[in-house]
């Protein structure tokens, strides 16, 4: 059985990155800009109501960045890769505070696995080929 190579990495790492963003954008922030500032910061001061406007702006900012960075990863660029890690980071705090301090159960899950699947990607692209003891990189 192959190895996964690190080209391969950086492409499922790239992939996962893409699917993450797009879902974010397509689900939760263009529907809350589409609502606008008032009705979302409204939402906002209910009682677990949801992030402010302004956290829907960064989160959006965020998730065209990922889009970018995927793009970056398929390539193979180095560029992507610190991309990837940067919002993989960002991706894996924000993440965490919502699974643990989330609402409802649902929300907590989606969180949960948004944050297993930014450390899978910070993993993919922190990995390296290994090298035999002559210095030599297995043939593939």
């Amino acid at each position: 059985m192959d190895r996964l190579t690190r080209p391969n990495a950086l492409k499922l790492a790239a992939a996962i990155v893409l699917l993450l963003a797009l879902l974010d954008l397509f689900i939760y922030e263009l529907p809350a800009l589409m609502l606008g500032q008032a009705a979302v910061d409204q939402i906002a001061n209910a009682d677990g109501g949801g992030p402010p406007f302004f956290m829907v702006l960064v989160g959006s900012a965020l998730d065209v960045l990922g889009i970018t960075a995927a793009y970056g990863l398929w390539r193979a660029q180095r560029w992507g890769v610190i991309l990837a890690i940067v919002i993989s980071t960002f991706n894996v705090l924000s993440g965490l505070a919502g699974a643990l301090f989330a609402g409802d159960a649902s929300t907590r899950i989606v969180a949960g696995v948004g944050v297993v699947l930014s450390i899978i990607v910070i993993v993919l692209c922190l990995r390296r080929e290994r090298k035999l003891q002559g210095g030599v990189a297995p043939a593939s």
